[in-house]
């Protein structure tokens, strides 16, 4: 082999390299992880231990960018705080505890975080009557009863009213976000991209979707600064002003999912 050669291909084989090490970027907020714990029975002692007080429940995946780049808000939030009331982050869409934990190993999240089998996920979704996107979150009052939720990242105004609102203040309503945006991550030669990017198109417009090839640098940076998952393409990411749905990998699924948001 050339000894010229071998410069480009050293580089080719970098590149999975490079997008594992983008994908997992810190987030500025905490510089310490708070408690992790599993399963419906954590959460439900944990609730239980708050009895009395209002109750924060964030539900996330590491998959969401506007849940990840909201946590920051809501440590801070948790410790302004301090004893009067619980925040929770409870992972509702990643299938395996090793993600969540390799995750929180370059972005530490200083509230108390509960993961769920994807089985418990859905007993949890069906006890809350969740919507598909997150993030979303429940307010619950000191007797545990439900005084406000919101679907799709906020700011710290709404948290601030909302928690104070379970306390026996009053939540000013949710003006939900109707901006869409969808982004489709594969390789351009893959007939799957290429209806997923039809269907994109079909539902956003031709401005309303980004196309990110995981093997193009440019590309993989713009998937990390997304916290888009860098495995598992062809798929489909659909965002709904602050709320993303889970990956997708077929244009039907795609449509189901807007269907399902609008």
């Amino acid at each position: 082999m050339s000894r010229h050669l071998w410069i480009p291909l050293v580089l080719v084989l970098m590149i999975p390299v490079l997008v594992v090490n983008l994908s997992h970027h810190t987030v500025a907020g905490s510089q310490v992880n708070g408690v992790l714990v599993t399963g419906i029975q954590s959460l439900d002692s944990i609730l239980v231990e708050a009895s009395g007080k209002p109750v924060l429940i964030n539900f996330w995946a590491t998959w969401c960018g506007p849940c990840v780049r909201e946590i920051p808000l809501l440590e801070q939030l948790a410790i302004e705080a301090g004893d009067d009331a619980v925040f929770i982050a409870v992972d509702l869409g990643d299938p395996d505890l090793e993600t969540l934990e390799l995750f929180r190993e370059n972005n530490p999240v200083g509230i108390t975080v509960v993961w769920l089998s994807t089985q418990e996920a859905g007993l949890v979704a069906q006890r809350y009557d969740l919507a598909d996107a997150l993030p979303m979150t429940l307010i619950l009052d000191g007797q545990g009863e439900e005084t406000a939720r919101a679907i799709g990242a906020r700011s710290a105004q709404w948290f601030t009213a909302a928690v104070s609102g379970a306390s026996g203040g009053e939540v000013e309503p949710v003006e939900e976000a109707i901006d869409i945006h969808i982004y489709v991550v594969g390789l351009a030669e893959d007939e799957t991209v290429t209806a997923l990017l039809a269907e994109a198109a079909s539902i956003a417009g031709d401005r309303g979707f980004d196309f990110l090839d995981p093997s193009v640098y440019e590309d993989s940076v713009a998937m990390a600064e997304a916290y888009l998952p860098t495995s598992g393409w062809p798929y489909a990411q659909l965002c709904v002003g602050g709320a993303c749905n889970r990956p997708v990998g077929t244009p039907e699924e795609l449509r189901a999912a807007f269907e399902s948001m609008r």
